[in-house]
Parts: structure tokens; sequence; C-alpha cells
């Protein structure tokens, strides 16, 4: 967004933290397709089982999209993320009086409400994937309906995000004191190896979940 904007560069804390905040909700964003997707494929079950075609198609349709879309948001999170840290970098150096504006603590504050927020999303999506697991084996153990493909990793990969969540939670709340720790001392610099490292996990995961939307595995 700033590169796109051709905005003035500055390697101010409160812009760091806002290109934070903005990559933290393209995570969720993406999340909350996902979710969407996969809430699509339950109700595309079940009108298999109901043996309405012409609307099983639809949702089909629409459970595919909004996988593709999902990861598709990842992948421009992680590239808008990375591009505009390395415009940061290129900025100004702000004056030592400007490090000790309160707003900058409030925007750290912000910052990790949206760690939270994001920790939240996994947690409960995390669920979601669990409880889909469950309906599917419902389905075929009660109602003896076929089921296309395996889903029993679906367990595995809940329980995966769910830890995720958890360590975000944990993530978050270290890099806030580490983020009040160096506004103190008149810097701060984004963790980048952390967003990368956090960031190629909630990718792989997503994308193991869209290739079970997309039936591929």
């Amino acid at each position: 967004m700033l590169i796109a904007k051709h905005l003035p560069s500055a390697k101010d804390a409160r812009i760091y933290m806002s290109v934070e905040r903005t990559y933290l909700g393209y995570i969720r964003f993406s999340l909350y397709t996902l979710s969407f997707g996969v809430f699509l494929r339950k109700l595309e079950i079940l009108s298999d089982f109901k043996q309405v075609i012409h609307v099983s198609v639809l949702i089909d349709f629409l459970a595919k999209a909004s996988a593709v879309i999902g990861v598709i948001l990842i992948v421009t999170g992680l590239l808008t993320f990375y591009l505009d840290l390395k415009y940061l970098d290129g900025g100004v150096e702000v004056s030592p009086k400007e490090t000790t504006d309160p707003r900058i603590y409030m925007a750290s504050e912000r910052t990790f409400l949206a760690w939270i927020r994001t920790a939240i999303a996994l947690i409960v999506f995390g669920f979601v994937i669990e409880k889909f697991e469950f309906f599917l084996k419902q389905l075929k153990e009660v109602f003896n309906f076929p089921i296309k493909g395996n889903h029993d990793s679906l367990i595995g990969i809940g329980l995966f995000i769910i830890i995720v969540g958890l360590l975000t939670l944990a993530l978050g709340t270290l890099n806030f004191y580490r983020t009040i720790r160096q506004v103190d001392e008149g810097r701060y610099r984004t963790h980048t190896w952390l967003y990368k490292a956090y960031g190629l996990i909630i990718f792989l995961a997503c994308l193991v979940l869209t290739f079970h939307i997309l039936r591929v595995i």
C-alpha cells in the first residue's frame, strides 16, 4: 500500500506497527474466507444427502472459490508486508523526540490487540475444522452416507491450527513487551524473521486445508 500510493517513507515505529496490523488483518480475513469455504462444503454435503443436485454444484463452486481466495489473501498479505517493510527501511530516520510520543505506546497496544484477535480467530477456526470432521464422521456412521475422499487428517489439521492460535497469543505477548522495551530505548524495528516464520506456518496450514476443500487430497 505504501508503495502503491507513493507515500513518504520514514522509519517511524507507528508506521511499522501499522504495517504489522495490516498483515495480521490479511491473515484473519483469509481465515474467515476459509471458514466460509468449510461451511459451504458442509452445505454441499447436505445438498448431496438431500439429493438437491443443482444446489450442490453451485455450493461446490462457491466453496472452491472461497478456498482459492483465502490462499490468495495470505499470499497478498505476505507480499504486501515484505514490500512495505523494505520500503520503510529505505526511509529517513525520525528524530529522537518522536520516539517518545505517547501515540507510539498506544500503537503498540493496538498491535498487541491485533495479535490477540488473530489468535482468537485461529483457535475458533481450529474448532470449526474439528466440528466439520465430527460432522462428516456422524454423517457416515449414523446415516451410512458415502463421503468423498479421506477426511481423517482434518482432526490433526484442526488441532494444529488451535496450537498455532495459542502460540500466536504467546508470540503476541512477547512481541508486545519487546516493542515496549525498544520504544523505551528510542528505537523500534519489526521482527521480520518472526513474521516470516509465522506467515509461512499459517500459509502451509491454509494450503493443506484448501486442498481438502478442493478435494485434491
